[in-house]
């Protein structure tokens, strides 16, 4: 059995629901009904359950949208656009379409690019990555890391970042192609070598070197490194890992800080200062692994000290203290999330100015992170010749008003 790259929840709902499943065999027969009651207790029946349990009937609804009786097209049509206006509708629709009916597939695709989710270039896009890669098993070509970063394109698009999943879900398919077309030159020239080798030989060449060569270059073909494309989805990978995490960060904090805080570093407790102290080792470290051409490492470093140092440590222990309007928590978070987008910057410039653009120009006034200061923890990673300045313990002394 072929290895699907991508199973639709939508496929897999659907086809273990027993209501959708009866709902499917009636559909038809009782939308095009002359009697207004039997179409108007289908309708009811659909939405009812729709409401439930979306993933499993909307696909339906999209397998027969275009029903060859313009009743039951009219009645789907709408029935469709009043599920779908719901979030979980609306989830349902993008999950189809990843469907493996192609009527499924293509139908959602029709309705979703009419709300601008660039939908049909998207899908086409997959399927021809996915014939490469039916191609590239038969011809026993490595493509399992193209196949992840094709799967990570779906998430990323089911997320709502349509453009990264498509230069994604693009790099795939380009690297499929050289994939195939460098599998092809190798096979051609061992093809052209064997045929050789016969006259070769009965004109006295030696020919062990030769059917060494070609042992090597058929075992080449098993064996291939790509490290240069490995290191590449590396980082895309990473980057949508990454993504996910800044994402809940940056809302977590400018849910609870309304305004940019302003607050002395002497009146911070032993966590705000050990987190920021943390912060700019880290921030360090991740300038090395740039330095050193590792940029997949470095945003690895920076998962790391979102789940370790913020999340697992601090968020857990002094998380309550944002809720409690803690100026010197506020402070510290504000200058965290800011600071770890100026990290990033060098790395993945797109995703950090997405993150400045939306949580933070409105409060800081610059117009890109780009131009934004370091925070003024971090005002030492502007100036790699200064030498960090030691955090007063002393936790009194007089602040600044902050936002109350």
């Amino acid at each position: 059995m072929t290895r699907a790259i991508y199973v639709s929840d939508a496929d897999v709902e659907m086809s273990k629901d027993v209501e959708s499943l009866r709902i499917d065999r009636h559909l038809v027969t009782d939308l095009s009904s002359i009697l207004p009651g039997r179409r108007r207790k289908m309708v009811d029946r659909i939405e009812e359950h729709g409401r439930k349990a979306p993933l499993s009937i909307v696909p339906i609804l999209l397998r027969h949208y275009n029903d060859d009786n313009p009743k039951v097209r009219e009645q789907l049509k709408t029935t469709i656009a009043r599920l779908t206006q719901s979030e979980p509708g609306e989830l349902a629709m993008v999950e189809c379409l990843f469907s493996r009916d192609p009527l499924i597939s293509d139908t959602a695709a029709k309705l979703l690019e009419e709300r601008n989710f660039n939908s049909v270039n998207f899908i086409d896009t997959f399927r021809q990555a996915k014939n490469l890669v039916v191609q590239a098993r038969k011809a026993e070509v490595f493509c399992q890391d193209v196949e992840d970063l094709m799967a990570d394109s779906i998430e990323t698009y089911k997320e709502g970042r349509f453009d990264q999943a498509m230069t994604n879900m693009m790099m795939a398919k380009d690297l499929l192609e050289d994939r195939l077309e460098w599998h092809g030159h190798l096979r051609g020239y061992i093809k052209d070598v064997l045929k050789l080798t016969p006259m070769l030989g009965r004109s006295g060449v030696q020919v062990d070197s030769i059917q060494d060569s070609i042992r090597n270059l058929s075992s080449a073909l098993q064996s291939r490194e790509y490290s240069d494309a490995t290191s590449l989805l590396a980082l895309r990978r990473q980057e949508t890992r990454l993504w996910k995490q800044l994402w809940s960060l940056e809302e977590y904090i400018t849910k609870r800080i309304k305004a940019k805080p302003i607050v002395e570093l002497m009146v911070l407790k032993d966590s705000d200062r050990n987190l920021l102290d943390n912060f700019v080792r880290v921030a360090r470290k991740v300038d090395d692994n740039i330095q050193d051409g590792r940029p997949a490492d470095a945003l690895r470093t920076v998962e790391d000290f979102i789940r370790n140092d913020i999340s697992a440590s601090y968020l857990m222990n002094d998380g309550k203290r944002l809720d409690a309007k803690d100026e010197a928590a506020w402070y510290t978070m504000w200058a965290t999330g800011l600071g770890l987008l100026k990290m990033i910057s060098p790395v993945i410039p797109n995703v950090a100015e997405e993150f400045y653009q939306q949580y933070f120009r409105d409060r800081e006034g610059a117009p890109s992170i780009h131009a934004v200061d370091w925070p003024e923890p971090f005002a030492v990673l502007g100036n790699p010749k200064e030498e960090p300045r030691p955090t007063p313990s002393k936790k009194g002394g007089r602040k600044k008003k902050g936002p109350s």
